[in-house]
């Protein structure tokens, strides 16, 4: 009942001023314009927040018929296949997996094809993902690291973006990096104090935050992770910020970067922000905020491409303490 009243009140909210409440006509009213219905995507997500899988494949269903494989339907599609894999139906997300990635790879064939049609990189990102979750539900993890591993060499061979080369990464990291030597961060450049090799911080915890001078969520963090690093520098923890060039305009964007750095998360000099395009995608930063808790031998004890609430933080540092 609470849906139906938040999806009507969406409705409402959609429609222009004065819609709601028309004014007395002398004259017979028109014919009342339908209200705008919600798009068949959103649906298809709402549907899915419910835990409502076969609702979600219908709605993609109609809209394939009356639309066709439009870049909505791929998106659709991406949302489907990744919904089959949060409600735990194994067999229906290995069969949406595969059939969006046979879709995605028609879409492209070639590197300007990757500019092109965002709709269907997302989908073959989304599709990886979930095929490989499919191999470790059904407790082949090996294989679902190979099929990474393959997937990866197929996306840099054929030019693919960087975020869809990231999220094959993420995965890959999900699945394994836990119990794992912490990947290097080599630097291109940097801004802050000049970063120390991980090797280099042996015999301390170190916590890793991969952010992006534009990234909404990585602001809001800000305020949380200056009291996290305040009391936890002097317990021995190291922090490493790396993030990385989103553009080919390397000054103006380090610029950004600076100004991000001293204006929005005024760390202490003991904090240093490498910038590199390797270390970002080896841990799979497709998103950002994420976090990496690095332990006193430089195993990686826990790996969250997630925003993180002041308490998990802490919880997390302190089994790395």
């Amino acid at each position: 009942m609470r849906v139906t009243r938040l999806l009507c009140l969406v409705v409402l909210l959609a429609l222009p001023v004065g819609a709601q409440t028309p004014e007395p006509a002398a004259t017979p009213a028109p014919t009342p314009v339908p209200a705008p219905s919600l798009d068949d995507l959103r649906m298809i997500r709402y549907k899915i927040s419910a835990g409502d899988l076969p609702s979600a494949e219908s709605i993609l269903e109609s809209h394939k018929a009356e639309k066709g494989e439009d870049g909505e339907y791929l998106l659709g599609l991406a949302w489907v296949a990744r919904g089959a894999a949060l409600t735990g139906d194994w067999k229906a997300a290995a069969d949406w997996a595969k059939a969006g990635r046979k879709l995605a790879a028609s879409k492209l064939n070639s590197p300007a094809d990757y500019d092109a049609n965002r709709e269907a990189v997302y989908l073959l990102g989304s599709v990886i993902e979930v095929q490989a979750q499919v191999l470790v539900a059904a407790g082949k993890k090996p294989a679902a690291i190979q099929y990474l591993q393959e997937s990866s060499r197929t996306l840099e061979k054929a030019g693919a973006p960087y975020n869809v080369r990231a999220r094959v990464w993420k995965r890959r990291d999900l699945i394994e990096l836990e119990g794992q030597p912490a990947p290097a961060v080599r630097a291109d450049d940097h801004v802050g104090a000049v970063p120390p090799p991980l090797d280099s911080l042996r015999g301390k915890p170190v916590v890793l935050f991969f952010w992006w001078e534009s990234c909404g969520d990585c602001r809001s963090q800000a305020p949380v992770l200056r009291r996290i690093v305040a009391k936890y520098l002097a317990k021995g923890v190291a922090f490493v910020a790396p993030t990385r060039f989103y553009t080919d305009d390397r000054i103006g964007e380090k610029e950004k970067i600076e100004t991000a750095w001293k204006e929005i998360y005024a760390m202490p000099g003991a904090v240093s922000a490498p910038i590199s395009d390797e270390a970002m995608l080896r841990y799979g930063v497709s998103a950002t905020p994420t976090f990496v808790f690095v332990d006193k031998k430089g195993v990686v004890k826990k790996y969250s491409p997630t925003r993180m609430s002041e308490a998990r933080l802490t919880a997390a540092i302190e089994e790395i303490l």
